[in-house]
């Protein structure tokens, strides 16, 4: 090591290499497992019971095959006895089971325990990725029916970023305001909000875009297309990612009274979908489906009940305390953490955003939104376990780790860090991590764990670009502050697998092509550029196979799927680059070309006309295929009309007997 790593050394043994581990561990987040050469739990870390169900005492003592029994039990007693023998044991998944029964899918990362004789146990690090691994499945469905759910709601909704400027609307919000879809793209909510009412609604935003609150609802005058006032209740939340990070706004606006939705569905729609609600008693009135799973309760058990009964008794000066703050300041939200018993028995700690509206008549009560902060809270503890066991945790984890000192440069790293990063670990120490990788000096922070969060491009030393998610958060020790651990995880293969998807969901699995839902939204796009700055115009070319029928009944569907695989790609080399073409379903297809006239339009229908003058050749056999196009330009028709007047004049062209154009 160089002289400054000697030095950096030094103020190693000042800070105490066993209690700036034992830091480090404590802020782990994984569930770790400490087994004996026999493979039997000699200690357990305070998530097991989150993720696996089992109390830390209560398995340490069994075999690990009550976790992973059968063939799982004999998969990671072979990798044991690989790593106990030597060898270097690569992270897998392996399904196994709580203590309940029930099945998860576990990333396991194994670790040496080293002593004076060599290898003496295994460190079994545990990440439970079951929900990971079906949102995978569960993404493309998502992202189709999320649009069509959007697009068919009866409650005008929009959905904004996060300074106010609508991304997206649906269509009621376009029939509420009077305007259409295109005139939005320009549009900041407070274009909509009337002159007097503007100061207010500018200020109830900012607590929502400063994450002060969660939700906002507002009653006020707004305007439409023709300037005439409309009296409205908007309800606004926040939307966060998996991580918690906000990244839009969900707007909901209506002139009808909310008093007439269910109380579920009012909760729902100020994003307080894991809340129970207490009347002025504190007697629980409403149970969201969310908390009764969470505390394992039916909905019987708590309905009617006094909170009190729930909740521990060293924690009712907490409670008192909640209450008189909101009454004394109605408005706003306040949190505390209490601890709370589950229908198990088991005290758990829980984060309560509580909320005054008595006053509200949809609720008439206290909301308390609940999420379960036990295993936080219980990391919070230092793990008291020697430095070779506090070693082997941090070196076992699937994440690189790096230590600063107060100065802000690296006093430890652990090897995982060294593969993401690239090169020994002793190039690491004595770097700055926010130089080495990085990271933007304004992100974030939350203010109350300190932790921010980055996503950034890394050139590794042998020039291969990596995506890394950096987490940095204050390392403390009991009595002081140490530094800052910092994290990092190489996502570069997991956003691939994100990108591929998406372009799953907006494509056609048969052909490539944009299907109908990237159809409609370049459409949209193209009226949006059109309104902005109008040009000569936008044609729609409606396209159909001719005769398409026989050969999918004479043939068979491979043979017609052949087909339709050749007509894509005639297609594809017969538009203009600028030009979008889509596959709409069955045989039909559909062209977007912008900035184009009549003439323009003609040419490219023309030239598809003439791509299939060729015989398309499937497994030996010709067939003479043709196509009816029908051309729709606006103007004249707006684009809400376009793909219609298309599609009926390639109904006219086909009545004319197939493989020809017509014009609407």
């Amino acid at each position: 090591m160089s002289a400054q790593g000697t030095a950096l050394g030094g103020i190693m043994r000042e800070i105490d290499q066993g209690q700036l581990l034992a830091s480090i561990a404590a802020t782990l987040h994984d569930c770790i497992l400490s087994l004996d050469a026999d493979g039997s739990v000699q200690w357990a870390s305070p998530a097991t019971e989150a993720v696996l169900g089992w109390a830390p005492q209560d398995l340490a003592g069994n075999d690990v095959a009550v976790v992973f029994p059968g063939g799982g039990g004999t998969l990671l007693e072979g990798a044991i006895q690989r790593l106990l023998a030597g060898e270097r044991v690569e992270p897998f998944v392996e399904a196994g089971v709580r203590r309940d029964g029930s099945t998860v899918k576990a990333q396991l990362t194994l670790g040496p325990v080293h002593g004076p004789d060599g290898i003496t146990g295994v460190i079994v690090v545990l990440r439970d990725v079951t929900a990971q691994l079906s949102e995978q499945r569960e993404l493309t469905q998502a992202l189709e029916m999320s649009r069509a759910h959007f697009d068919q709601a009866t409650t005008p909704q929009a959905i904004l970023d996060l300074e106010g400027h609508l991304e997206s609307v649906n269509p009621a919000w376009c029939e509420l305001f009077g305007h259409g879809e295109a005139w939005f793209a320009d549009c900041d909510l407070l274009d909509l909000v009337h002159p007097v009412d503007s100061e207010q609604v500018v200020a109830r935003l900012a607590r929502l875009q400063g994450g002060e609150v969660d939700s906002i609802s507002y009653r006020g005058l707004f305007r439409d297309a023709d300037g005439r006032d409309l009296p409205l209740l908007l309800d606004a939340s926040l939307l966060r990612d998996g991580s918690g990070t906000p990244y839009a706004i969900a707007a909901w606006a209506g002139a009808e009274d909310p008093t007439q939705l269910e109380l579920s569905e009012v909760l729902s729609l100020r994003a307080w979908d894991t809340a129970m609600v207490l009347d002025a008693e504190l007697t629980i009135t409403f149970v969201a489906s969310a908390v009764s799973r969470m505390l394992g309760y039916g909905r019987d058990d708590l309905l009617q009940h006094q909170v009190s009964q729930y909740v521990h008794p060293a924690d009712a000066d907490i409670v008192i305390g909640l209450l008189d703050r909101l009454q004394q300041d109605p408005r706003r939200s306040q949190d505390v953490v209490v601890r709370v018993r589950d229908a198990e028995g088991h005290w758990r700690s829980v984060l309560v955003t509580a909320t005054n509206r008595l006053a509200d008549p949809d609720v008439q009560g206290y909301v308390a939104d609940l999420r379960d902060v036990t295993e936080r809270v219980r990391g919070e503890e230092e793990l008291r376990l020697s430095e070779a066991l506090h070693r082997a945790m941090v070196e076992s984890t699937q994440e690189g780790i790096l230590a600063t000192a107060p100065d802000g440069l690296v006093i430890f790293a652990n090897e995982t860090a060294a593969h993401v990063l690239g090169g020994p670990v002793d190039r690491l120490y004595g770097e700055d991590p926010v130089r080495l990788l990085g990271l933007h000096p304004e992100t974030r922070v939350d203010a109350e764990s300190g932790l921010e969060v980055h996503e950034v491009v890394y050139r590794r030393p042998d020039g291969v670009e990596r995506t890394l998610r950096v987490s940095r958060r204050p390392l403390n020790s009991r009595n002081d502050r140490l530094g800052s651990l910092v994290s990092v995880a190489d996502v570069t293969d997991a956003r691939h697998a994100e990108s591929v998807l998406r372009s799953r969901a907006l494509h056609d699995p048969l052909t490539g092509l944009p299907n109908r839902y990237l159809f409609t939204d370049r459409l949209e796009t193209a009226a949006a550029r059109h309104e902005r700055s109008p040009g000569s115009g936008t044609a729609v070319l409606f396209l159909d196979v001719d005769r398409f029928k026989r050969v999918n009944d004479g043939f068979g569907h491979e043979a017609g799927d052949s087909l339709l695989r050749e007509i894509g790609s005639r297609l594809l080399a017969s538009i203009r680059s600028t030009d979008t073409v889509s596959r709409l379903g069955g045989d039909e297809f559909a062209v977007i070309c912008e900035d184009t006239g009549g003439d323009e339009a003609g040419v490219v229908a023309d030239r598809i006309i003439a791509a299939f003058a060729p015989p398309i050749v499937v497994d030996g056999t010709e067939h003479q295929v043709s196509v009816s196009v029908g051309i729709a330009l606006t103007p004249p028709y707006p684009f809400e009309e376009v793909v219609r007047r298309a599609d009926e004049a390639m109904y006219r062209a086909k009545q004319a007997g197939g493989g020809r154009v017509g014009v609407a």
